[in-house]
């Protein structure tokens, strides 16, 4: 597992070894990003792939343009969401370096702002769906959840 703390130093500190647990001396500030990052694109890929296998009412759910909408809705919102956040951390790191013609990361943190654009940003897609469970029969986020993916 790949964490990530904060050494004594200031400086960030990658590791492969198992987390500690806290109050043992260890920063217990660890954060195993490359497993949340592995685990969300797993459950994404999952989710498509039952919403193409699963059928419903003669059709497969994953044709139905709700489930799309929502599909689509929550990967863009939450991708938008990445995509600041790590540009501007990208910057906040690289500084001033990370503007100039020597150094790629311009070019990379200037596509992600354009295509987290493109659409619309994060909160016209979260509008859309917190609209949609307000719109729902389901009376609970979960219960919401249960009835897109059934």
């Amino acid at each position: 597992m790949l964490s990530c703390a904060i050494a004594d130093n200031g400086f960030l500190e990658f590791s492969t070894a198992p987390l500690q647990q806290p109050g043992s001396g260890a920063v217990s500030a660890r954060v195993p990003f490359a497993l949340v990052s592995e685990h969300l694109t797993m459950a994404f890929v999952m989710t498509l792939q039952y919403g193409n296998d699963r059928v419903q009412f003669g059709k497969f759910i994953g044709k139905f343009q709700a489930i799309q909408h929502q599909l689509s809705a929550v990967a863009k919102s939450r991708t938008s969401e990445a995509a600041q956040l790590v540009a501007s951390l990208a910057h906040a790191i690289h500084g001033a370096i990370g503007t100039t013609a020597e150094n790629d990361l311009r070019l990379y943190t200037r596509r992600l702002h354009e295509w987290r654009m493109a659409h619309g940003p994060e909160a016209r897609w979260n509008r859309v769906l917190g609209q949609a469970l307000l719109d729902s029969r389901e009376p609970l986020i979960a219960d919401f959840s249960r009835h897109i993916a059934a």
